[in-house]
């Protein structure tokens, strides 16, 4: 006995000790235990949040569509970087499943003017006790009563058609959406092409610039040997070459901060290996042939997110309108049609098995006359959304127009920057053959010398960044005015 109270307790504790860790109990044990320590996951748990192996981020770039790619060769150009990106960039598959989801809730919507058949059956065994003059009887029956039953909503003073309208509004923003991610994906890699482009076209410069500054060092050297140089002027040039070599290796960690970059715009691990082409390979863009007020109205009108805004907006009048609707009554058509299979015994044998027909039809009128003020309150929820897409619409067309002024212009200043760029790295290799050749000749310092070199690796430098920032800053315009253009599929 006392065996079995000891294993009745222990049980019981156990019991208590298992509802007491039990998340509807306790929630807060499964939070963060203060707002100063992190949450970690129960070691149970540790291998549910890993990364599976079918998600994982691609650790090599897709080869190109056959349709677009040259013939072999690691080097991708930028049409095949995009076409990549947008088969591969995460964003682009999210705003996609968001417009397939949209899509299934738009069809869903339309259930609403279709007729709804259900069946049901209800069968079982009953006993039960019937009381008769002076005496009692059992009755005992099998029974089964399947019934198929039809509804049809007849009326609704506008409700289902609104909530149609909204959800086929709510559906051409999430597609509108999908197209703006498009152009962001095409941009971002465009942007981070010309970045990785850029920074490998300043290794190629830091190593020319290293390679005269060491020129420049083994002329000093000479001069020193032959006593035309002092050791100060031997010293300075020993610093011009450290201060190359440093900016070389700065240099090269540009490049894998690019790849890191551009790697994350296509979609891939940031240690897959590829290459892009050359800065030089690029075509300088045109100047646009329209100005900034044409080119805002252009983004007014075809920028898919200003548009997806829009259509937001409809979808809040349509809510408006389903919210009103609520305050009417509705009317549906029934019609049920089902048997009464019944096999009993009253008092014993014999046992009867009767089997009846039932249907009926019916119009129902339904109208909620109270409601606990919900339907005011979700009038006024609908009408605030409302405003607020209005407000947020407006928010949308003045960061849309300021956008597209601020990458206008910037487009503008970089083209006179480029051509003073192109200027000066012409003056500047000029400058510094002459200083070199004169300086040999002891006609000018070692300040001047290592002046020019400065000026020239300074130059070669801007050079690069402005063709990139030349080419960055139109890609901008057009992603601004929303007229990105994506590769056609074959």
């Amino acid at each position: 006995m006392t065996s079995r109270l000891v294993l009745a307790l222990a049980l019981g504790l156990t019991g208590c000790a298992y509802f007491e860790a039990q998340p509807e109990i306790a929630p807060d044990r499964y939070a963060p235990a203060a707002p100063s320590e992190p949450w970690s996951s129960a070691a149970r748990t540790d291998g549910e949040y890993a990364i599976p192996v079918a998600a994982r981020a691609p650790d090599r770039v897709p080869e190109p569509r056959p349709s677009t790619s040259p013939p072999g060769g690691p080097t991708y150009n930028l049409p095949h970087l995009i076409d990549i990106a947008l088969a591969n960039n995460p964003d682009t598959h999210a705003a996609w499943e968001r417009a397939r989801s949209a899509a299934a809730a738009y069809g869903a919507s339309r259930a609403a003017y279709y007729p709804t058949a259900s069946a049901q059956m209800p069968a079982g065994y009953s006993r039960e006790l019937e009381e008769l003059p002076r005496d009692s009887a059992v009755l005992k029956k099998w029974y089964a009563e399947p019934t198929l039953q039809l509804t049809y909503l007849l009326l609704d003073f506008g409700r289902r058609s609104a909530e149609d309208e909204m959800f086929r509004q709510q559906l051409a923003a999430a597609n509108f959406a999908f197209n703006r991610t498009l152009q962001t994906v095409v941009f971002q890699t465009q942007r981070a092409s010309y970045a990785l482009a850029a920074a490998k076209a300043g290794v190629v410069a830091a190593e020319q610039n290293l390679e005269l500054a060491r020129t420049d060092d083994r002329a000093v050297e000479q001069r020193v040997e032959l006593g035309l140089a002092t050791q100060p002027a031997l010293l300075l040039s020993r610093a011009r070459v450290a201060q190359s070599q440093f900016d070389l290796a700065n240099a090269r960690l540009f490049v894998r901060e690019a790849q890191a970059n551009l790697a994350l715009a296509i979609g891939v691990a940031a240690n897959a290996p590829f290459e892009v082409e050359n800065l030089d390979t690029q075509r300088i863009p045109a100047s646009f042939t329209v100005d900034v007020d044409q080119l805002i109205a252009d983004a007014l009108r075809q920028r898919p997110d200003l548009a997806a805004q829009v259509a937001s907006l409809n979808a809040r009048d349509a809510g408006i309108d389903r919210a009103r609707a609520a305050f009417y009554p509705s009317v549906d058509a029934r019609a049920n049609y089902g048997e009464q299979i019944w096999s009993y015994q009253f008092q014993g044998p014999p046992t009867q098995d009767p089997t009846q027909p039932q249907y009926g039809g019916q119009i129902t009128l339904t109208w909620d006359l109270f409601t606990g003020f919900k339907r005011q309150n979700l009038l006024r929820q609908a009408q605030a959304d409302r405003a607020a897409a209005v407000a947020a619409l407006q928010s949308g067309e003045l960061g849309a127009i300021a956008e597209v002024w601020r990458a206008y212009y910037e487009f503008e200043s970089t083209k006179e920057k480029y051509a003073a760029a192109e200027a000066l790295l012409a003056a500047s290799q000029e400058a510094h053959a002459a200083n070199l050749e004169t300086y040999r000749n002891g006609l000018s310092t070692i300040v001047e010398l290592l002046t020019a070199d400065r000026d020239l690796a300074n130059a070669r430098f801007a050079m690069i960044q402005s063709t990139a920032d030349l080419l960055t800053a139109s890609a901008a315009v057009t992603y601004a005015i929303g007229a990105v253009e994506t590769p056609k599929r074959p």
